[in-house]
């Protein structure tokens, strides 16, 4: 079978939320680990049930400074058991847009568009099914170094052409390269990027509003671009929303939904393709899986 690119889906959608800026979120201290960050996020999930039974104060942020509220968001974002992100932007130039709904045992519906190509994910009990286009494919399938140099480069491949409007099952028990397509899937490793940046130079901003819900801003200018984060000021201080403006990666992230189950349904069997049929039909030594 040919080789997939390792290098897709989890760093295009870390860059969904760095390109609006969610990433700026983060203290810029120590980074919370193990038993603290456990701690952290019951403390967090102790918030949403105590704001169901009495009344949030006036300023439930009063006396904090900017990265003394980002980190409170961080940890109560990173406690949520399931939520909905969904981001626009720009990624290395190209639109990208993306719309995934997930828990953090490892249900997963959603998907992503760059530019013309896009692609559809559903992971249930560690299986996951991907339903792409001929561009995806293409971009996940052969390197250009592994192309016949007498091929038509126009020709779309062996993997391209076997997955043509079907999804491809990668089993629980794949490895790690193959599994890494599934990546965009994976709640903790996604919300473990929102600790990737410094919290230096962020204030605090005006009230606001995402969706109904009271909101407070989180504002950090640098070289002629603006961050402004948006964090929930009653219940759990949940991340809400991300934007940034100006700079060579202006975007949008909203996150939402939190604790909704996440709705996930496997494909019909006759849509879906097994990997490892994949691999039995191809008749050169079986890549890397």
């Amino acid at each position: 079978m040919t080789a997939i690119k390792r290098k897709f889906l989890m760093p295009v959608l870390v860059s969904a939320i760095t390109v609006a800026g969610a990433a700026s979120c983060s203290t810029g201290g120590a980074r919370v680990v193990d038993g603290a960050a456990e701690k952290e996020a019951a403390a967090a999930a102790e918030q949403v049930a105590a704001a169901s039974t009495a009344a949030t104060s006036a300023d439930p942020f009063a006396g904090l400074s900017g990265p003394q509220i980002a980190r409170k968001a961080v940890t109560a974002t990173k406690g949520a058991k399931s939520l909905r992100l969904t981001a626009e932007g720009t990624d290395d130039g190209r639109r990208l847009k993306v719309d995934f709904s997930l828990d953090k045992r490892g249900t997963c519906s959603g998907g992503l568009r760059r530019d013309d190509s896009e692609a559809e994910f559903v992971v249930v009990k560690k299986v996951t099914y991907i339903k792409g286009d001929e561009e995806f494919w293409s971009s996940v399938g052969l390197t250009e170094n592994e192309r016949d140099e007498s091929a038509d480069p126009d020709r779309p491949d062996d993997l391209t052409e076997a997955l043509r409007g079907k999804w491809l099952k990668i089993p629980a028990g794949a490895s790690a390269t193959a599994l890494a397509l599934g990546g965009a899937c994976d709640l903790d490793a996604m919300l473990e990027n929102l600790d990737t940046a410094g919290g230096k130079g962020l204030t605090r901003g005006s009230a606001a509003e995402v969706d109904g819900r009271k909101a407070v801003t989180l504002v950090k200018r640098d070289a002629g671009k603006t961050q402004t984060t948006y964090v929930a000021a009653e219940g759990a201080p949940y991340l809400l929303k991300a934007v940034s403006e100006g700079g060579q990666t202006p975007g949008t992230v909203l996150f939402g939904d939190f604790g909704v189950p996440v709705k996930a349904t496997v494909p019909p069997a006759d849509q879906v393709v097994d990997l490892r049929e994949i691999q039995r039909s191809e008749s050169s030594p079986p890549a890397d899986f």
